[in-house]
């Protein structure tokens, strides 16, 4: 990845300009970051096994954990994605054959069947297989970097301290009966 300006990421964030990537021969579009994304990265990342790693036995526990990261996948596939396009509804026409006059007959009626395409989960296959752990890592940290956690950090703060002063009981209540 080349080296950008602060005023040159400024400017891509305010003109809303899109990234660009091909993977597996298909060519995405790096959605805008969104709340719902970054829930939804939250959701995957609370799958990943919670392990600290030996700095003598990387190797080996590194290789035992690995089944377990499937998720860093779907991880990739909804930054890129975002929330509003994992999945995908398309209308295909099939050819049925119906009968008529009692079954004695049959006529071939086309029909418009709507599928639901999860891209979700064929964009977080082809990661995981097309990409080495170094270009995950790469992508995941720059795609991460895009994603305004500092804004999101901000709010989230701000509404649990409000949420903290609140009064939570009424003074001078009483129950019922006393």
């Amino acid at each position: 990845m080349d080296k950008k300006t602060i005023e040159q990421k400024a400017a891509e964030t305010i003109l809303q300009r899109s990234e660009r990537l091909t993977i597996g021969g298909q060519k995405y579009t790096v959605a805008q970051p969104s709340v719902a994304t970054l829930i939804l990265v939250s959701e995957e990342l609370s799958l990943l096994p919670h392990a600290t790693l030996d700095q003598q036995k990387v190797a080996e526990e590194s290789l035992s954990i690995a089944k377990q990261c499937r998720p860093l996948g779907n991880v990739a596939a909804i930054l890129i994605l975002g929330a509003k396009r994992m999945t995908e509804t398309i209308k295909t026409k099939q050819t049925q054959r119906r009968p008529i006059l009692w079954g004695l007959f049959h006529r071939n009626v086309t029909i418009e069947v709507e599928t639901t395409v999860d891209r979700k989960a064929e964009l977080a296959k082809t990661i995981l297989e097309e990409y080495s752990p170094k270009a995950l890592n790469l992508l995941i940290g720059n795609l991460l970097n895009k994603l305004e956690l500092g804004d999101f950090f901000a709010i989230t703060t701000f509404l649990t301290e409000i949420n903290m002063l609140r009064p939570t009981k009424v003074a001078g209540a009483t129950a019922f009966g006393q």
